[in-house]
């Protein structure tokens, strides 16, 4: 088995002055989760599933979902590598949805499988091309998969769309597999939908990172009691267990009253940073223009240069001390990702940055 480099990734642990580059909203302290820490708890493994109280806090989060459909893991990295050791084989067929967070498909190359791809189209709003998904399935086809929010485009399925790639995966029998990692982002407040509740053959991973917490590394793939045996069959030979610390806070973190304090108050960071970047988008169309998200974020903008997204990149990173994510990453060229789950202020010189160096490579 041979596996990829993670490119996407690797562009990340570049440092810069302005950080716009990855997907995650600015980041909360342990004192805006607890106050109140128990130094009595015990540095143990704890329920390897994960504990029955965070199992539950996450089931109410999700409809029609139990603490049963719950398996916790070491974040959506490791919640969509245990779908993929639990499901694929080699030689089976993988269909994923471009732009997208490659993570998943990366792997089920390493494992073999033959990566088919469908587009989301920009013209219609990344929307997703249901006929481009028809044509990609066939009687191999052993995952449908995709993101809803996506990353890094911040579109959302609708109900139809949903209900049509399950009736496509339905035919030939797939799985139909959701990274909702971007949950709880969503700028209207309602969370996006997923698969689960419209088909047995559905599974859901996610995490609370995008809530604004990526330390404690805590996600969770929601499916069918038996297919979860299959992932933590595996789970023993990944991480074996998540850490227990980690679980006692998310436990907190994801309680109703603090989940819904915390994604209003990144909603807010939303509001007031998307509008800097609308009138930016719209001062520049000759050079840029875009998809105003609806969730996650970031956006995925488009560039009319005869330049590479790694080379763009690379020059904001060399010159402008700016990171952005290369569109190419993503599958896609001539975009870049920003984050914009930022401080105005931040915002703010970062677009003056990258307006200096597009009107020099204009």
């Amino acid at each position: 088995m041979r596996i990829e480099p993670f490119k996407l990734e690797k562009w990340l642990l570049n440092t810069a002055e302005i950080d716009l580059g990855g997907g995650v909203v600015s980041q909360f302290k342990l004192k805006d989760v607890t106050r109140k820490f128990k130094y009595d708890e015990l540095l143990s493994y704890g329920d390897r599933r994960g504990s029955e109280t965070l199992r539950r806090e996450v089931a109410e989060w999700y409809r029609g979902v139990e603490p049963e459909n719950i398996l916790i893991t070491s974040g959506t990295s490791e919640a969509n590598l245990l779908v993929n050791l639990a499901l694929l084989e080699s030689g089976d067929d993988y269909v994923a949805e471009y732009p997208l967070y490659d993570q998943p498909p990366g792997f089920a190359r390493s494992l073999g499988c033959q990566v088919k791809r469908f587009y989301l189209d920009e013209i219609r709003g990344w929307r997703p091309d249901l006929e481009q998904i028809k044509e990609a399935v066939t009687k191999k086809t052993k995952v449908i998969f995709f993101d809803n929010p996506n990353n890094p485009t911040g579109a959302l399925l609708t109900e139809q769309e949903m209900k049509a790639i399950v009736e496509i995966a339905e035919d030939v029998g797939a799985y139909v597999v959701c990274d909702n990692a971007l949950r709880g982002s969503e700028i209207d407040g309602r969370p996006g939908i997923t698969p689960f509740e419209y088909y047995e053959k559905a599974i859901v991973t996610g995490s609370m990172s995008k809530l604004g917490m990526i330390g404690p590394r805590i996600g969770w793939v929601i499916a069918s009691r038996q297919l979860l045996g299959e992932c933590w069959k595996f789970k023993d030979y990944t991480t074996l267990c998540h850490a227990g610390l980690s679980d006692y806070l998310a436990t907190i973190a994801l309680k109703t009253e603090n989940r819904t304090k915390y994604m209003k108050r990144n909603l807010r960071l939303s509001e007031a940073v998307l509008p800097l970047l609308t009138r930016w988008i719209n001062e520049n169309s000759s050079l840029v223009s875009w998809v105003p998200p609806k969730a996650g974020f970031t956006a995925f903008p488009k560039y009319s240069l005869s330049v590479k997204s790694e080379e763009l990149c690379k020059k904001a990173l060399k010159e402008e001390n700016l990171l952005l994510s290369p569109g190419e990453h993503f599958g896609i060229e001539n975009h870049f990702r920003i984050n914009f789950g930022c401080e105005t202020a931040t915002m703010t010189e970062a677009l003056k940055r990258l307006t200096r160096l597009l009107n020099r490579l204009k």
